[in-house]
C-alpha cells in the first residue's frame, strides 16, 4: 500500500495581495496620469473630490481595507487638501503625499508635517520616476 501523499500545491494561496492607494485630484489628465503610473504596483482608487476622497477612505476603511497611501492634490474644487488630510487624520489616517502646482505656504506644509497630517509635500511639475521611489518609500 503506497503512504506517500499527494501535495497540492494552490498557487494563489501565495500570491501577495498588492497594497491599496487612493488617488486624489480634480484634474482628469493628473488622475488618468496616476492611475497609468501605480495601477501595476498597486490597487487604486481614483476619486476627484475632497469630499469624496474623504467618503470613499470611511468606506472602504469601514469594510476592513486599509488605504496604504493617499496621493492628495491641494487645491481641489471642493476644498483644500489640507482639510481634507486633518479629516482623515481623525479617522486614524493613512500616509499622505499632498502635492500642488500652485505655491503653497512653507508654515502650512510644516504645520501639516509635524501634525503628521501628511508624511511629504511635493510641488508639480515633478520627475515621475520621484514620485514612483517616494511613495514605494512611504508605503
Amino acid at each position: 500500500m503506497d503512504k506517500t501523499q499527494k501535495l497540492e500545491y494552490n498557487h494563489s494561496n501565495f500570491e501577495r495581495k498588492k497594497k491599496m492607494m487612493m488617488i486624489c485630484d480634480d484634474e482628469p489628465d493628473m488622475r488618468l496620469l496616476f492611475g497609468l503610473m501605480f495601477e501595476s504596483r498597486y490597487d487604486v482608487i481614483i476619486v476627484d473630490s475632497g469630499e469624496e476622497c474623504i467618503e470613499r477612505y470611511a468606506e472602504e476603511t469601514s469594510h476592513g481595507n486599509k488605504i496604504s497611501l493617499i496621493l492628495l492634490d491641494y487645491r481641489l474644487g471642493d476644498m483644500m487638501g489640507d482639510s481634507v488630510a486633518r479629516t482623515i487624520k481623525q479617522y486614524n489616517g493613512t500616509k499622505i503625499i499632498l502635492n500642488s502646482a500652485y505655491d503653497v505656504d512653507n508654515v502650512l506644509i510644516k504645520e501639516l508635517e509635524n501634525g503628521n497630517y501628511i508624511s511629504k509635500y511635493i510641488k508639480k511639475p515633478f520627475d515621475t520616476d520621484r514620485l514612483t521611489d517616494l511613495v514605494a518609500e512611504i508605503v
